[in-house]
């Protein structure tokens, strides 16, 4: 009897566990609205540690890299972005260079999957996209804007498709935005 209604146990066990992570794609798939999206003190305060750190050094940049990581929505990504912004100098040693490719490559992952559509398409276009990201990054755009009824969304989408040079995207994108702008 024991070993019963252990073995029913475990089946509610697993059924729920299993039921938690079906809803915790679901909630991965769509954005916080970013209404709802808040910066949280620990970005603050990397933040602030960042622009008191000495300009363009190892510190500073560790401690974006750090708000990198720590980055929960797309609002504290797009904080990152701001603080990177003249951190990284253009004629950089190499492992300075490889701590900024770090950056952009934690951010864009992020804004991939935690980024609304309207953070994203402001990224792509404000900030480069590592090559390896560049086609995610657009998918993206189109899974968020697959239920846009505004043609303006998807001008946009088609923008950032121009500016990321995927012309295939950027054709789709307009078709698109043709569509729903004849209506």
């Amino acid at each position: 009897m024991r070993t019963c209604f252990r073995d029913a146990l475990m089946v509610v066990a697993a059924a729920g566990t299993l039921a938690a992570c079906h809803t915790a794609s679901r909630q991965a798939a769509t954005p916080t609205p970013e209404s709802e999206q808040v910066i949280g003190s620990a970005s603050k305060d990397l933040y602030m540690k960042a622009s008191m750190a000495p300009p363009h050094s190892a510190e500073q940049q560790k401690l974006i890299l750090k708000m990198a990581q720590e980055a929960s929505n797309g609002k504290e990504l797009l904080l990152v972005m701001r603080a990177a912004d003249g951190v990284f100098p253009s004629a950089a040693a190499p492992g300075q260079q490889s701590v900024e490719s770090q950056v952009r490559s934690t951010v864009t992952a992020k804004m991939i999957e935690l980024a609304t559509l309207d953070q994203l398409t402001d990224y792509a276009v404000e900030y480069p996209v590592d090559q390896e990201h560049t086609r995610r990054c657009v998918e993206r755009m189109f899974e968020l804007g697959g239920n846009a009824s505004d043609a303006r969304a998807w001008y946009r989408i088609k923008a950032a498709a121009f500016h990321l040079g995927l012309s295939d995207l950027e054709r789709q994108a307009q078709a698109k935005g043709d569509q729903l702008a004849s209506r």
